[in-house]
């Protein structure tokens, strides 16, 4: 995972992950169809939208004549798809368990076990300055330090190469804004996007090819809170309820930690409303050049 989470409940996570979602895939959907309701959103349709995010990716790339590098290569579904289309691709990950996965599940596809940043040492200096074509940060860039990141990219010479940024930016500081264009506490996830677009100007890229793709990952979110409100929080509840009336005595004991669950389960599922994330998020997908 991203974020630093326990070893095991990553690697737990990931696992029912990839039982519910076959494909390998982390991000959002491309729904060609906004408007979908969750109601009529299936796991197959999620599936499906999952690689037609990942195909409008490659489409950006196109013929595989140079190494591709995706950097947070998570579950190694981009990787899959392009080396099928005949791509010489790599991986990243700083996740032992997704290396893992990788690794079994894509044996020919070499992974580098570090965080994009690290790229900036020594020892993966010669190799990343005059290999890679093409970079992808497909939601990954939002957990990244912007001064790694750029200093990387500054290491790479020449203008004949591309950088593929596929990620959901905030609209706006807020409270508990970071310096250098990540969130604080007051919102845990995405760049600014003004203080990316300022560091792009600043180190001397500039955007060739941009969309806003927000709508189309909408009904992902949209799905996620339908299975969280029908599935997730009445589980909950009743794992709560039964062990109430089976073991009185262990609620009592455990009822304060049970509520906290609760509690940053809710917390957590208010991220999911599409509503609230088009208000204040926007997904872009950008292919950027240096010069």
């Amino acid at each position: 995972m991203h974020r630093s989470v326990p070893t095991v409940h990553a690697n737990a996570q990931l696992r029912l992950y990839n039982r519910m979602l076959p494909g390998d895939f982390l991000h959002y959907g491309y729904f060609d169809d906004p408007g979908v309701p969750p109601e009529q959103v299936s796991f197959d349709d999620l599936r499906r939208a999952q690689l037609r995010y990942a195909e409008r990716l490659a489409d950006l790339i196109g013929p595989p004549d140079r190494p591709v590098l995706d950097a947070g290569s998570g579950m190694g579904g981009m990787l899959g798809l392009l080396r099928s289309a005949g791509h010489d691709v790599t991986g990243l990950t700083p996740d032992r368990f997704q290396i893992e996965h990788i690794r079994a599940a894509y044996p020919d596809v070499p992974v580098l076990h570090c965080r994009f940043e690290d790229l900036a040492a020594d020892r993966f200096r010669d190799r990343f300055r005059a290999h890679f074509g093409t970079i992808i940060h497909s939601e990954s860039l939002q957990y990244m330090d912007p001064e790694g990141v750029f200093a990387v990219l500054g290491q790479i010479p020449g203008s004949n190469w591309q950088w593929i940024v596929a990620d959901y930016f905030r609209r706006d500081v807020g409270a508990g804004q970071q310096s250098g264009g990540r969130t604080g506490a007051g919102d845990r996830s995405g760049w600014r996007l003004e203080d990316f677009r300022a560091r792009l100007r600043e180190h001397g890229f500039r955007v060739v090819r941009e969309e806003d793709i927000t709508a189309h990952v909408l009904p992902t979110l949209g799905f996620a809170r339908l299975l969280a409100d029908r599935i997730g929080f009445p589980a909950l509840d009743f794992a709560r309820d039964r062990l109430r009336a089976k073991s009185p005595g262990v609620h009592y004991v455990v009822e304060n930690v049970v509520e906290r669950i609760r509690d940053a389960a809710e917390r957590n599922a208010s991220v999911l409303d599409p509503a609230v994330f088009a208000a204040r998020k926007q997904y872009l997908v950008m292919s950027i050049r240096r010069g």
